[in-house]
């Protein structure tokens, strides 16, 4: 693992700063997010230096965000196929706005890109299958699932309860997650109290598999 972003910090720190006063919602997502991934990466056994990166990437995951519309990220109602244009892009613009800083950033970057894909390759910007998505990015998909199941949004205000979120992941194992990974965070998860819902972040996830 490339260690060279825990000697610069401040790199990804200023741009985790211009997120939080772009979108506050999406800083306080991207916070928990931060926060869960570097739990499971712990439970993984990950060492420092993959946490460190672990942790900017987690941060700095919904970066290409700051490239969306403000309207189209607080947007109540359904979102039309331009908005949605504009969403799906947001891993790979994250991508790019981190590799044009500086290249000892492309650890965290490869996350950032990788953090929609789905174990059975439906997911995006790059439709990866199984391990060829980054370790780090498949933790990040497990987090920020989660995350947006138990937090309200613009366009849902409703909100899953802990349980009823982690049977959402359990029913995705194999198909959006990485099966190893999922029995993992949910111990993780069974550890910790319940958070409370609040109004944030703008992630918006598609139906669940029909079985």
């Amino acid at each position: 693992m490339n260690t060279a972003i825990v000697t610069r910090p401040h790199l990804a720190d200023a741009l985790g700063n211009a997120l939080a006063v772009y979108d506050r919602g999406t800083f306080e997502h991207s916070d928990r997010i931060t926060r869960h991934a570097r739990q499971l990466g712990q439970a993984l056994g990950l060492d420092t230096a993959s946490l460190e990166v672990l942790g900017w990437a987690g941060a700095l995951h919904d970066l290409g965000k700051l490239a969306v519309p403000e309207e189209v990220l607080q947007k109540g109602g359904a979102l039309t196929r331009t908005d949605r244009t504009f969403i799906k892009a947001h891993p790979a613009v994250g991508y790019e706005m981190l590799m044009a800083v500086s290249s000892t950033l492309l650890p965290v970057a490869q996350a950032v890109r990788s953090h929609h894909e789905r174990w059975d390759g439906s997911g995006y910007p790059d439709g990866l299958v199984g391990e060829d998505i980054p370790l780090l990015g498949r933790i990040l998909a497990l987090t920020d699932v989660y995350d947006a199941l138990t937090h309200t949004r613009s366009y849902r205000p409703s909100v899953l309860s802990a349980v009823d979120a982690q049977e959402v992941i359990a029913l995705w194992s194999g198909t959006h997650f990485d099966p190893a990974l999922v029995p993992l965070y949910l111990d993780v998860l069974s550890s910790q109290p319940e958070e409370r819902a609040v109004p944030d972040g703008t992630d918006r996830l598609p139906p669940p598999h029909k079985t």
